[in-house]
């Protein structure tokens, strides 16, 4: 029997061989990476529970928050689930161990960056405008402090203001409880006053009195917030999970769906056009 020699042809198949071997593994990590987010555990998302965003209601999860992140997840077909924990440090030490995947709601911070991923896209800006009574819409505006002289400016016990806005010589009336401003300021005892924009019309259109109120398309102060991955999270991609969201956010903000959730639960959308804004 002959011994086969070292042809060309047999050179040629043995150099196939490894790279024929790389392809198959190449193909055996894809099926298995594929397989590992079809049997993905749910993903864990924690809050810190605060109307209108995140809340419970009669056992039931709502929110602004609750209802995007909801939609979020359903077109990117992953199961979850929301866990309300009191402690915003709390939550934080959850998402430093491991503990959480996702956070919902948080402010950019740098020294949050070494443990949180945040996405590029925030569709909530925590805002304080000024509110006034809608009857006096064309009477007040605000570019500068100046626009407010003369007037009666309602402020709450020890809420930290910045100190442009109390160094700035307007005519303040401390109120004692934040929730007092608004009824001061139909009682025609303040003529403005300084709010949180999303919780202020959240609780208005509940009470029946958003009609009575407006306010000022100029923030106080504004800030955007995020939901925010945690470095920490054994999910499965967690990074690749932060571009998707930000892919589908997109989405969601050109088709309408967004807002639509936002005015369910405000009215308005913050920030939208309001009566004497130019």
């Amino acid at each position: 029997m002959a011994l086969e020699t070292d042809s060309p042809a047999r050179r040629s198949k043995l150099k196939q061989v490894p790279r024929l071997l790389t392809v198959a593994f190449g193909w055996f990590l894809g099926i298995l990476a594929l397989a590992q987010v079809a049997n993905a555990r749910d993903l864990i998302v924690l809050a810190t529970p605060e109307e209108p965003y995140k809340f419970l209601e009669a056992g039931i999860y709502k929110g602004i928050d609750i209802e995007i992140v909801d939609e979020v997840m359903r077109r990117l077909g992953l199961s979850y689930r929301v866990e309300f924990v009191e402690s915003g440090t709390r939550i934080q030490q959850e998402a430093r161990s491991g503990g959480a995947d996702m956070l919902l709601l948080f402010s950019k911070k740098p020294d949050r960056l070494d443990y949180l991923i945040y996405p590029q896209e925030s569709y909530i800006d925590i805002s304080w405008n000024f509110f006034i009574r809608s009857e006096d819409e064309d009477k007040i505006s605000f570019k500068s402090f100046d626009d407010l002289k003369g007037l009666q400016i309602g402020i709450t016990q020890d809420f930290a203001y910045t100190p442009a806005f109390l160094n700035s010589g307007l005519s303040f009336q401390t109120v004692t409880r934040n929730n007092l401003q608004i009824g001061m300021l139909l009682a025609r005892r303040l003529d403005a006053v300084p709010m949180n924009t999303i919780s202020t019309l959240y609780e208005e259109k509940k009470a029946g009195r958003l009609d009575q109120l407006s306010y000022l398309p100029k923030p106080l102060i504004t800030k955007p917030y995020y939901n925010v991955f945690a470095k920490a999270s054994s999910y499965p991609d967690i990074e690749g999970l932060a571009a998707r969201y930000d892919e589908t956010i997109r989405e969601m903000k050109a088709d309408g769906t967004l807002d639509a959730i936002i005015v369910k639960y405000l009215g308005r959308r913050p920030g939208s056009h309001v009566p004497g804004d130019s």
